[in-house]
């Protein structure tokens, strides 16, 4: 679970998300491939490497805005209740949103030292790639996770990362309908949910 919370917030909690219909361009496996061992060889590197946590941590979310489609993955998660919130909900959920996911790159940088990378096999789905990866962190199991990457606006970006099969950005995505279905529909449910999440890890550390 920890390993799983990591690149959701490392990436993706965070650990990004849905296609832009009629935008998207077929993406060559190559360059896809090429682009996250690139991006992988810079998470490790900063994990890894030398400075304060908290130098890690901002380098680690330079890294996340530049490898991945964030905006588009908050409007994925988001779902359907775009179409409810109003502009201020909207505009405050992606600040919340882009907060989650620095607090948890900052939160799980001490567990992750020694990391390695390694990329695989590269295959298109439609006008993505899915990028096969293996991830190892010392005393841990290697772990097997697949980067969907898509062109935007002719730079490769992020868009899903696949965890033991599961898609994390569907993941989300249900999780947070549940919390706003379980409160009447209430986008503000999620606002304040998410709000106290951040407060929460920003307190433990």
């Amino acid at each position: 679970m920890h390993f799983r919370r990591f690149i959701l917030g490392a990436i993706a909690s965070a650990p990004m998300l849905a296609a832009m219909a009629g935008a998207a361009q077929a993406l060559p496996p190559d360059q896809a491939k090429s682009f996250i061992t690139q991006s992988g060889d810079k998470l490790v590197g900063i994990v890894n490497g030398g400075g304060s946590e908290s130098q890690k941590a901002g380098q680690l979310r330079d890294l996340v805005n530049q490898i991945v489609a964030v905006d588009q993955v908050g409007d994925y998660v988001l779902g359907r209740y775009n179409n409810v919130a109003t502009p201020a909900q909207k505009q405050q959920f992606q600040t919340l949103f882009h907060q989650l996911l620095s607090y948890n790159i900052t939160y799980q940088i001490k567990a992750y030292q020694g990391v390695t990378f390694t990329t695989n096999s590269a295959t298109p789905q439609g006008d993505d790639v899915l990028v096969d990866t293996t991830i190892a962190t010392p005393g841990k199991a290697p772990a097997d996770v697949g980067w969907v990457v898509e062109d935007d606006a002719g730079q490769p970006k992020i868009i899903d990362v696949i965890v033991a099969g599961t898609s994390l950005r569907i993941t989300t995505r249900n999780d947070y309908a549940g919390v706003i279905t379980d409160n009447g529909g209430q986008v503000s449910a999620l606002l304040n949910a998410m709000q106290n999440q951040i407060s929460k890890i920003s307190a433990a550390q």
